[in-house]
C-alpha cells in the first residue's frame, strides 16, 4: 500500500518556492563539505595532526558513508516518509558538524565526518523524492530539479574557494560552523514539506544490509586503488564487494518486501538514466583530478589559482541549468542527453590536443573545460528527472540508485584516471594525462549511446 501528500497541483510559486529553497539549501551543504575539506587538511593536520593517513581519514569518513548508505536511505525515506528522513538526515548533519567543529582530537574529528555522511546519504534521495511529490507536473518538476542541480553544481565550485577564505580569516573549524545556521533554518522551513511518498512494506533489513556493504567496499576499494594502487587492503575490498553482491542478489531473489522492487530493475528509463548519471560522473570527476593535477604539478600554480582556473568548467556547470531550466524542459530528455554527451565529447578531444600540444599553457585546454561544463550542465537534470519520473512511486528509493550511480561513477573516475596519469613529475606526465581524455571521450561515448535511449518517431 502506498500513501501520499504532495502539494496541491495549483498551488502558487509563491508558495512552493521557499521549499525549493529549503532542499537546495540541503543539497548545497552535502556537496559543500565534500570539496571545502580539503583546502583545509593542511590546517587540520596542523592543528589535530594525523599527517597524510589522517587527511585520508577526514576525507574518507564522509564520502564511504554517504555513497554507502544512499539506497538505504531511499528506501527508509520510502518507508517513512521523505519529509521525516529529510530532517533526520539534516539533524544528524548539523550534529555531525558541530561534533567537528569543536573537536579537539583527529579521532572525535573522523568520528564527526562520519556522522555528517549518515545525514548527508539521509538528504539526499529524500531531497529528490519531496520534489517529485511538490511538483507534480512534469514541465514544472523538471524545471525544479534543474534549479537544484544549479545549485548542486555551484557548491563544487565554491568549496575550495569558501574554505580558502574561511581558513585565511581565522580556524578550519569554520567551515563546519558554517554549517549550522543553514541547518537550523533548514529544518524549520522543512516543516511546510509535504510528507511524501510512503509505502507500507516491511523493510528488507537482509537487503539493507548487504548494499550498504556492497556500495560501501566498492567505494572504499577504489578509493584505495587509486590512491596506493593494486594493494591487500584493496583487494580485500573488492573481495567483500563481490560477497556483498552476491549476497544481495540472493537476498533480493528470496524476500517477498524486495529492498529494490523486481520491476525497477527491468524499467529502461530508470536503468539507462543510471548508467548515464555513473558515466557523467565517472569522466567529470576524473577529468577535474587531471586538470588538479595538470595545473599546480606541471603549471605551477597554487591551489587557489588552479581553482580559479578551473572556473570554465565549474561557471557553466552552475549556470547552464539555472539560466537554460525554460528550453531545456522542452527539449526531449533523451535529446537531451545525447547533446549533452556530444558536447562532452567535443570538449574531451579539445582536452586532449590541448594537453598533448601544449601541457604548459592554459589558454588551449579553456574551449574543452568549458565544453566539458557546458555538458556537465545539461546531463544532471535530464538524468535525474528521468529516474524520478520513471517510478514515482518510489521516489526515495529511485534517488538511491541515481545517487548510488553518480556516487560510484565517482569513486571509479577518480581511480582510474589517478591511475593513467600517474606521477605528474615523471616522464611523458603530458601524454598520460591526454589519454585520460581520450578515455573520457570514449566513455562518454558508450554513455551517451547507452543512456540516450532510442529517438522517438
Amino acid at each position: 500500500m502506498t500513501t501520499t501528500r504532495t502539494m496541491p497541483a495549483d498551488a502558487s510559486r509563491r508558495t512552493k518556492g521557499p521549499l525549493l529553497v529549503v532542499l537546495c539549501a540541503a543539497m548545497f551543504l552535502v556537496l559543500l563539505d565534500v570539496s571545502i575539506v580539503n583546502v583545509a587538511l593542511p590546517s587540520i593536520d596542523h592543528g589535530l595532526g594525523g599527517g597524510t593517513s589522517g587527511a585520508q581519514a577526514v576525507v574518507d569518513s564522509y564520502t564511504v558513508p554517504l555513497a554507502a548508505l544512499l539506497l538505504t536511505a531511499g528506501t527508509v525515506a520510502d518507508k517513512w516518509g521523505s519529509r521525516r528522513a529529510f530532517v533526520s538526515g539534516l539533524l544528524a548533519f548539523g550534529v555531525g558538524s558541530l561534533a567537528c567543529a569543536v573537536a579537539p582530537s583527529l579521532p572525535v574529528l573522523v568520528v564527526g565526518r562520519v556522522v555528517q555522511g549518515v545525514g548527508a546519504a539521509a538528504m539526499l534521495p529524500a531531497s529528490l523524492a519531496l520534489i517529485t511529490a511538490i511538483w507534480v507536473d512534469a514541465g514544472q518538476r523538471a524545471r525544479a530539479i534543474a534549479v537544484w542541480s544549479g545549485v548542486s553544481g555551484s557548491a563544487v565550485a565554491v568549496g575550495p574557494l569558501v574554505g580558502g577564505a574561511l581558513i585565511g580569516v581565522g580556524s578550519w573549524r569554520l567551515i563546519f560552523l558554517l554549517n549550522l545556521p543553514v541547518v537550523v533554518a533548514a529544518v524549520f522551513g522543512a516543516r511546510a514539506l509535504p510528507m511524501g511518498h510512503r509505502r507500507e512494506h516491511p523493510l528488507d533489513w537482509f537487503g539493507a544490509l548487504s548494499s550498504t556493504m556492497v556500495l560501501a567496499c566498492a567505494i572504499a576499494g577504489l578509493i584505495e586503488f587509486g590512491r596506493a594502487g593494486s594493494t591487500w587492503t584493496a583487494t580485500l575490498f573488492v573481495v567483500g564487494a563481490v560477497i556483498g553482491v552476491l549476497a544481495f542478489v540472493i537476498g533480493q531473489r528470496r524476500a517477498v518486501a524486495p529492498m529494490v522492487p523486481r520491476a525497477l530493475w527491468r524499467n529502461g528509463p530508470l536503468m539507462r538514466s543510471c548508467v548515464g548519471a555513473l558515466g557523467m560522473n565517472l569522466v567529470g570527476n576524473g577529468s577535474l583530478l587531471v586538470l588538479a593535477f595538470l595545473l599546480q604539478a606541471v603549471q605551477g600554480r597554487d591551489a587557489f589559482a588552479a581553482g580559479l582556473a578551473t572556473l570554465p568548467i565549474f561557471a557553466p556547470l552552475t549556470l547552464v541549468p539555472l539560466l537554460g531550466r525554460r528550453w531545456m524542459v522542452r527539449m526531449r530528455p533523451e535529446l537531451l542527453v545525447r547533446s549533452g554527451f556530444a558536447v562532452g565529447i567535443t570538449g574531451q578531444v579539445i582536452l586532449a590536443l590541448g594537453v598533448w600540444r601544449a601541457p604548459h599553457s592554459l589558454l588551449p585546454l579553456v574551449p574543452g573545460m568549458l565544453l566539458t561544463g557546458v555538458a556537465l550542465g545539461m546531463l544532471v537534470m535530464p538524468l535525474v528527472a528521468t529516474s524520478m519520473a520513471a517510478a514515482p512511486s518510489y521516489s526515495g528509493v529511485v534517488g538511491g540508485l541515481n545517487n548510488a550511480a553518480r556516487q560510484i561513477g565517482t569513486s571509479f573516475g577518480v581511480a582510474l584516471f589517478g591511475v593513467i596519469a600517474g606521477s605528474a613529475s615523471a616522464p611523458g606526465a603530458g601524454s598520460r594525462m591526454a589519454c585520460c581524455f581520450v578515455l573520457g571521450a570514449g566513455v562518454w561515448l558508450v554513455a551517451g549511446m547507452l543512456a540516450g535511449g532510442r529517438p522517438h518517431r
